[in-house]
């Protein structure tokens, strides 16, 4: 994963829009014409054409890198999560949207990890505060504040945050998304992936950045998966990383 360099997801990002592109990922559309596709999906909705620099070309860029050009690092995740997209209920759709957005964007998942740990400290966040965190690892930058708004907002547009009375106040959804081992193994890889190491078990499957979810995941399922290695550590603890590619 590369370092703070570049925010990236910048643009308030619509669930509906990601499973356009998903979908159209999974029937096998690529390359320019999946650019064309999402531009015409943009038309009419965010300004700006297909001209260099416009809104609907900043978000076409989104939406591409999140579902077919991404890093390489991500091209197995993205694979799998292609393969299992089409037959999900929308909650599900939502673990990997979030997946892809946390394994192919640094930014989201700074974003969704500071907002997971206030929500557990103070059980709301506020927007300024968590802007204001993020100055201290990304340093100072013109487009910080609408970029963090615009990731936030497409969180509650996806249904992993929910509004408050108050302006730039959020709080957790009513109940969290239980999810199965199968979606459960790709959000834990995704946040594998941000994170460049392995993490303590526990710690995975209840992580800050995975707020929004109930992951009903254990040990044995990714003891079984050829994409992790698990070891026990001390006593009792086990820790889960990806597993080493083998070479070539």
């Amino acid at each position: 994963m590369s370092g703070r360099t570049s925010i990236g997801f910048d643009r308030r990002v619509e669930a509906e829009w990601l499973n356009a592109i998903a979908l159209q990922v999974a029937a096998g559309l690529k390359g320019s014409e999946l650019r064309t596709f999402a531009f015409e999906l943009m038309d009419g909705v965010v300004a700006g054409g297909t001209k260099h620099g416009t809104a609907a070309q900043k978000t076409v860029t989104v939406l591409t890198r999140t579902w077919a050009n991404v890093n390489p690092e991500v091209i197995g995740l993205r694979d799998r999560a292609v393969e299992l997209f089409p037959s999900l209920p929308a909650d599900e759709r939502m673990a990997l949207h979030w997946s892809m957005a946390l394994a192919g964007y640094r930014f989201f998942g700074d974003v969704a990890g500071l907002c997971g740990r206030m929500l557990e400290l103070q059980g709301d966040l506020n927007l300024a505060q968590v802007t204001r965190r993020l100055r201290e690892s990304w340093g100072e930058r013109s487009t910080m504040n609408r970029a963090t708004q615009r990731v936030v907002r497409s969180m509650v547009q996806w249904g992993g945050l929910a509004d408050t009375k108050s302006k730039g106040m959020y709080t957790q959804i009513p109940r969290k998304v239980p999810v199965q081992a199968d979606i459960a193994e790709v959000l834990v890889e995704a946040l594998l992936i941000h994170e460049g190491k392995g993490i303590p078990m526990d710690q995975a499957v209840r992580h800050s950045a995975l707020f929004p979810f109930n992951l009903k995941l254990q040990a044995h399922h990714l003891r079984q998966s050829p994409r992790f290695e698990v070891h026990r550590q001390g006593l009792d603890i086990d820790v889960v990383s990806l597993a080493k590619v083998p070479a070539p």
